[in-house]
């Protein structure tokens, strides 16, 4: 029996359930920056910034598990005002304590949008974080190194179809396999990057074994190139467990939500059973591990989706079966048949098991792609997120069960039924003495925008320089959270900006930490107002994601947004800056290259 089939098959008995959820454990920050053939791996997600200083990586301890629990009366709809102490949670058999309990309901109306009046049409974006909290987080990972070419076109209408249906609060991150710099590099809410992805892939998959040794002269283990594809397909089955692995463990700084992982993919005839051409490299196996495990880790459930739909195994019989004996004469057709069902079966329960281990739901036996789609984002949007800390430790390869139960009677829950030990993570770097704090770069470098200081941002672009576009960049903080620090008669406030370009690679961070002078009625005047401060942003052409931040180190209250523009998508007008800047706000730092193209009386305190 092969080694993989090994492992999911003690996984799958341990883990049995119908529909299961989803389980984090928080434990660790970004991806390794080498890859499993000792490349150096270039950052595909935000999170891998300042690959170069990272020291050595470990395998971290779970210290604290974070699960999202679906729950649904007898009618299948989703129940709302369920309580904590309704809930049990038991780790490896024991009770657990439940430490945090939190549900989330997306807003069943639209909550407000970034807006581009008519009358201010130079700006690029005039934007809020205001639909922070009603963001669902999706990844759509089109697996076109597993996807047949006569089936490109049914796996593009499908991810069409998926995009079509977000609403623009929800955060999208769009991959292929093939290619991991062929991404959206970030979760994002533009989705013209995503519809360029789709558009633009082909389908890549290897014909599987069996046929391909019956198209050649000499059938046979022995057959020509028949090992070489083998290798090709074991190293393609790799390829996509890294990437699910890599949109995982980027996902999981975010917490207290559910993250849903949708996978376009026919399956790996080499991956699941130990029929044919199940046994599996080291690497192979290795990889599938730490895909499992940082899915557990990250919270992230997967729900395959097989553009074939409810296919059969003889749907390629023609080109596989154009000859009956082998050159010996002997009938070889009833073996060939059977090899050929094996490794369909493969490829399904690839899929199958991908979704199990994870909490997610297989829909790979579906043609109604809308239904299929329509159920990941039913799963996403109603939902309860809780955490506890396992009072025993899980290391190495264990696999720890969970189980979570409802005391109310007729209701049904679907959690995520056990997990993994977290895959090799770096060890996180200091802080640089006067450089951002840690709240600071997590915010840059986070998945989601946070809502705690509502922010409005606009980017304008104001000026050539050189070979760039300069922007300015006007963020205005509500004032009613940052005096809530008030202390001595101060506000401190930190602030900083960076870009972020299309594979992903986060620039160079400007920061800033101002300290605003507050007396009497000021005090009343700035908590009922903005507190504003405007950067100036160089970028080069191409799709580019400006990051913006605030924190009260005082209160800890923290406000983030990330904002995708095009430079030159826009004309360049000095003039935009002052229309932009025509409401005054108590403003604590304006870059000085922007000065010149304001007005010397404008309000900075």
């Amino acid at each position: 029996m092969g080694s993989r089939r090994v492992f999911m098959s003690m996984f799958v008995a341990c883990l049995a359930c119908a529909e299961p959820s989803a389980a984090q454990i928080m434990t660790g920050q970004a991806t390794p920056p080498k890859d499993r053939r000792g490349n150096w791996n270039p950052p595909t997600m935000v999170l891998d910034t300042d690959v170069s200083s990272r020291g050595p990586t470990f395998r971290a301890s779970v210290t604290r598990v974070e699960l999202s629990a679906l729950v649904v009366d007898e009618r299948g709809q989703p129940v709302r005002d369920l309580r904590q102490e309704e809930v049990e949670i038991y780790d490896g058999g024991r009770k657990q304590k439940v430490q945090s309990f939190a549900a989330f309901s997306r807003a069943a109306t639209p909550v407000p949008m970034d807006t581009l009046s008519a009358a201010d049409a130079k700006a690029t974006a005039l934007a809020t974080n205001s639909w922070a909290g009603d963001s669902r987080l999706l990844a759509l990972v089109i697996d076109d190194l597993h996807i047949d070419a006569r089936y490109a076109e049914r796996a593009r209408v499908a991810a069409r179809r998926f995009v079509e249906q977000l609403a623009p609060s929800d955060l999208l991150f769009v991959g292929l396999t093939s290619n991991p710099e062929e991404s959206t590099a970030a979760f994002t809410r533009d989705r013209r990057r995503a519809l360029a992805i789709i558009d633009g892939f082909g389908g890549m998959r290897l014909v599987d074994g069996t046929q391909e040794m019956r198209l050649t002269r000499a059938p046979g283990p022995g057959a020509p190139g028949l090992a070489a594809s083998e290798q090709q397909r074991a190293m393609r089955l790799v390829d996509a467990y890294d990437t699910v692995q890599r949109v995982s463990m980027a996902a999981r700084a975010s917490t207290g939500r559910r993250k849903s992982l949708v996978l376009i993919s026919q399956g790996s005839p080499v991956g699941a059973s130990a029929a044919g051409s199940a046994s599996l490299t080291a690497e192979a196996t290795s990889a599938m591990r730490d895909a499992v495990a940082a899915a557990t880790v990250a919270d992230v459930a997967v729900y395959p989706i097989n553009p074939a739909g409810l296919d059969t195994p003889t749907d390629g019989m023609i080109e596989g079966f154009t000859r009956a004996v082998d050159e010996q004469g002997r009938e070889v057709a009833h073996v060939d048949l059977s090899q050929l069902i094996s490794e369909f079966l493969q490829a399904k329960n690839q899929l199958r098991d991908l979704a199990a281990l994870t909490g997610g739901l297989s829909l790979i036996d579906r043609n109604d792609i809308d239904a299929a789609v329509q159920r990941v984002l039913d799963d996403a949007s109603d939902y309860y997120v809780l955490s506890y800390e396992p009072d025993k430790a899980v290391k190495g390869t264990t696999v720890r069960t969970i189980d979570v139960r409802v005391k109310r009677p007729g209701l049904r829950v679907r959690a995520r039924r056990g997990y993994l030990a977290p895959p090799s993570t770096p060890v996180a770097k200091a802080a640089a003495a006067g450089g951002p704090s840690p709240a600071m770069l997590a915010l840059l470098g986070g998945v989601v925008p946070e809502d705690g200081i509502p922010l409005l941002v606009q980017v304008v672009p104001v000026a050539h320089a050189s070979e760039r576009v300069r922007y300015a960049v006007i963020v205005d903080a509500a004032g009613g959270p940052l005096v809530q620090g008030l202390a001595r008669g101060q506000v401190v406030i930190e602030q900083a900006v960076a870009d972020v370009d299309a594979a992903g690679r986060m620039g160079k961070v400007t920061h800033q930490q101002a300290a605003l002078k507050l007396k009497g009625k000021q005090v009343d005047s700035v908590s009922n107002d903005w507190v504003r401060v405007v950067w100036a942003v160089d970028l080069p052409p191409g799709q580019r994601q400006i990051r913006v931040a605030v924190v009260q180190p005082t209160t800890g209250l923290r406000g983030s947004m990330y904002v995708d523009i095009a430079p030159g998508a826009h004309p360049v007008d000095p003039a935009a800056l002052v229309s932009a800047m025509a409401s005054p706000k108590p403003t604590t730092f304006v870059d000085p290259v922007l000065k010149g193209l304001l007005p010397a009386e404008s309000p900075e305190q």
